[in-house]
């Protein structure tokens, strides 16, 4: 007699973690987005984006070079996105949460420079786009995650503490 495989879930491998593709395509917006907004925050800094520093001058008193765009930019995206990585990548149980937050806040924060910056610049259009998808993701994410703690499916925390 030959042994057989257990079929009971296992949620120590990453494949099979609930979620499995939607936590992917979190975690890799997360880390598309954390990334790119260190880039701009670097662009700011190294004169890259003067043009646009210029634009924001214009339109908004507070702005007085890059400082304030680049420390905005890092502060209301670049760590908040590393954050909600970070917890994915540990399976923290509140990961997905995380993705839903910063994929949102990245739209908001994206939908309320369009006006400022102007509705033609792709590179906005693209993280508008990506902020969607990211909250999408997570959201899939979470809903596949308490589906599996429902049915029993989840027999470990998916930080694998």
């Amino acid at each position: 007699m030959t042994p057989s495989r257990s079929t009971a879930p296992r949620t120590s491998s990453p494949a099979l973690l609930p979620g499995g593709a939607a936590r992917r395509w979190a975690i890799g917006l997360e880390v598309v987005t954390a990334i790119g907004a260190a880039a701009g925050v670097q662009g700011f800094l190294s004169g890259s984006f003067d043009e646009l520093v210029a634009q924001l001058e214009g339109r908004l008193n507070i702005v007085d070079g890059p400082m304030l765009p680049a420390a905005a930019l890092g502060l209301l995206v670049a760590v908040p996105q590393t954050g909600a990585l970070v917890l994915a990548l540990r399976r923290h149980p509140r990961a997905a949460a995380a993705g839903v937050g910063v994929g949102a806040g990245l739209t908001a924060w994206v939908a309320a420079q369009l006006p400022l910056i102007g509705w033609g610049s792709p590179v906005q259009w693209a993280f508008v786009v990506i902020g969607l998808a990211e909250a999408t993701a997570a959201t899939m994410w979470a809903r596949r995650t308490e589906a599996a703690r429902r049915t029993g499916a989840l027999t470990e925390p998916p930080s694998g503490a």
